[in-house]
């Protein structure tokens, strides 16, 4: 398979392989997934028992250090919707290198979030197999790349100072650019984009409606729900009408709709969640969500058809 397929297979999946079968789970976006993490570390997996899982500390992000050793032997946000009785496991390998968000369980040891998320692969190559909105969507990231911006998006979460020079700086350049697709010679350009207006999400750092709206209209899907999650920072009378006429859009799908219904009712007061229950009944009630393998444990994963998310509460 060329390596740009393969890629884009790995972005709209999973960058590392799951072998669990039989447990489902509703698995947590990854702004909840930091918020609620303790710890960021680089680590070097060394034993896999039936204990859990060793590793030894490389490097320490967060203000809060690990020591040289711990054990992860459990999980913080595992919200099981089904279960054969099986179990759930940790799909490491030994020698594997990866970044975690560990929170310190009662009994003195730690746990990531569910066996699919709270972690991100460093591979040989030094490129990141990276989260910013949720494991269903990863992208490959150079390891300076992710380590600024995470390293931006820990601390403020955190309350620490971070360098905002920098950070906007490397969502400018990319922004300024025409929204790449997934060809061999855009998909580099895909994925810094892709980290750029997530970590601008993140962050609370809002971008004006005309530097961004060229992502909402492109034909990717990916740069479309960056996009409209974004201008939920936006509180003025031309992104919400942007949004409006988005939602109605017969040339955007459910999953976008459902994000831009969201942001829509983050900043359109009741004006907008009256004209949103005025459309209801003409958006699509047809289950939408992440897609993917069937057999992929994440496939518990709620999410609501456009008409849905305009009665939601949340």
């Amino acid at each position: 398979m060329p390596k740009f397929k393969l890629l884009v297979t790995l972005f709209l999946i999973f960058g590392v392989q799951i072998n669990i079968k039989a447990e489902t789970w509703d698995e947590p976006w990854q702004k909840e997934i930091i918020q609620k993490a303790e710890y960021f570390v680089l680590a070097n997996v060394i034993e896999l028992d039936s204990l859990g899982v060793q590793i030894e500390i490389l490097q320490n992000f967060g203000q809060k250090k690990l020591p040289n050793k711990v054990l992860i032997n459990g999980f913080s946000l595992l919200n099981l919707g089904s279960s054969s009785g099986h179990g759930v496991h940790y799909d490491f390998e030994k020698g594997q290198k990866l970044y975690f968000l560990l929170t310190q369980k009662k009994d003195g040891n730690f746990a990531i979030p569910t066996p699919t998320s709270g972690f991100a692969v460093l591979d040989e190559e030094n490129n990141v197999y990276a989260t910013y909105r949720h494991s269903y969507h990863q992208a490959l990231i150079p390891k300076d790349i992710y380590e600024m911006t995470y390293q931006s998006i820990w601390n403020y979460y955190h309350n620490i100072g971070y360098d905002k020079k920098s950070i906007v700086k490397f969502i400018k350049q990319q922004i300024e650019k025409e929204p790449a697709g997934f060809s061999e010679n855009e998909i580099s350009t895909f994925f810094l984009q892709h980290a750029a207006l997530e970590t601008a999400y993140l962050l609370d750092f809002p971008i004006e409606l005309n530097q961004i709206k060229k992502f909402a209209k492109s034909d990717n899907f990916h740069s479309k729900v960056s996009s409209v999650q974004l201008m939920s920072l936006l509180d003025n009378k031309n992104t919400k009408e942007f949004l409006f006429e988005f939602i109605q859009s017969e040339e955007n799908g459910n999953f976008e709709k459902v994000i831009a219904i969201r942001s829509l009712k983050k900043i359109g007061g009741k004006k907008y969640r009256f004209k949103l229950l005025e459309i209801a009944e003409n958006l699509s009630d047809e289950e939408t969500g992440f897609g993917g393998n069937l057999m992929d444990p994440r496939i518990g994963t709620r999410f609501p058809s456009p008409r849905e998310a305009v009665k939601e509460t949340y």
